[in-house]
């Protein structure tokens, strides 16, 4: 079972007694495991009564509390081919210990502890602290709102990481906080949260690589503008609007802008230019030929066919049909092929 996401949206299934309804042991479990994109969760230990969840949901990421006793954990390949997010997840444990085995690697985490793990790769694990209980805060990135070099990604895929002071004093702090009041957030601080929270997180995720792979704000910042770019190009028949840009990357659209200042041309500049090189492929490919000018240039984002001429001839220095006749055989294609 997956929740579904609501932006913003608290969840809260106690551990203790304070006023809130509680919810039966293998329930919370369950919900965990949909959150995780796990399996099963299988109780290690004796019977404990109860165990506690409350999630603040940011979109395409989300921040979870969460206690438990003794648990079973695993994330098998074939559950990878079956549905893998494609997202970072990073534990931060508050009370108790958690074994994990990923590969090779084999590590405990204890209290006070990051771990940081990718959801394309297999482990499995167990919390099993003597004392029985474990509470935790758990978050889920998209790959994307942390453009990590691949070689940091291998080298902190399940490896223990003490944050300290500092930005990791002020991540472990943020996530207490944001769970902890996750009732107070409306729908619209969803993405400065998600912002927030990866740039936190980066920050200590860099300071924990090596000097050769940190990467500098710049670098990150070119790098997540190449995420957005190839999200763009992959949705330029989709009705893109700057708003949907940002949410599929946790951004405002403040810091959309922003990314794309000082690089060429701006968001909507961009994306105009993508579309009208689409066109201009299409007019000059002779599978196209059958097909009238004003549908392909519908399909790539422009309806208003004097509109798109007038952008076309400015842009390529011929019309549509011109350019057309030109570039494509006398006799085209007899029927009109489909995408």
């Amino acid at each position: 079972m997956v929740l579904p996401e609501r932006c913003p949206h608290s969840e809260r299934r106690p551990s203790g007694p304070d006023g809130d309804r509680t919810r039966p042991h293998r329930t919370v479990l369950d919900e965990i495991t949909g959150l995780w994109h796990l399996p099963a969760l299988h109780r290690a230990g004796p019977p404990h009564p109860r165990a506690g969840l409350r999630v603040l949901h940011l979109g395409g990421a989300w921040v979870a509390a969460l206690t438990c006793p003794p648990t079973r954990f695993a994330r098998t390949v074939p559950l990878i081919r079956r549905r893998d997010p494609l997202a970072f997840h990073v534990l931060h444990m508050r009370r108790g210990q958690v074994s994990f085995d990923a590969g090779r690697r084999h590590v405990r985490v204890g209290a006070g502890q990051l771990l940081l793990v990718d959801s394309s790769r297999p482990y499995h694990g167990r919390f099993d602290d003597p004392a029985g209980v474990h509470s935790f805060e758990l978050l889920q990135l998209p790959r994307a709102a942390l453009p990590l070099p691949p070689g940091t990604v291998q080298r902190l895929h399940a490896l223990p990481l003490s944050p300290g002071a500092g930005m990791g004093g002020t991540l472990t702090r943020w996530l207490a906080d944001v769970t902890g009041r996750a009732q107070e957030f409306t729908r619209a601080d969803a993405p400065f949260l998600a912002e927030v929270t990866a740039g936190l997180v980066a920050s200590v995720l860099s300071g924990a690589a090596d000097p050769a792979e940190r990467l500098a704000p710049e670098e990150r910042r070119g790098a997540l503008r190449a995420q957005v770019r190839q999200f763009i190009r992959h949705h330029l028949a989709d009705p893109l609007t700057p708003e949907s840009i940002a949410a599929a990357h946790q951004l405002s659209r403040r810091s959309l802008y922003s990314l794309f200042e000082g690089d060429g041309p701006s968001v909507a500049a961009w994306i105009r230019q993508e579309r009208l090189e689409r066109c201009r492929r299409d007019l000059a490919d002779p599978q196209w030929a059958g097909q009238p000018i004003h549908a392909i240039a519908a399909r790539w984002g422009f309806p208003d066919k004097a509109h798109f001429s007038r952008l076309f001839r400015s842009t390529y220095g011929a019309s549509p049909r011109d350019f057309r006749r030109r570039r494509t055989p006398l006799h085209g294609p007899s029927t009109t092929p489909h995408p």
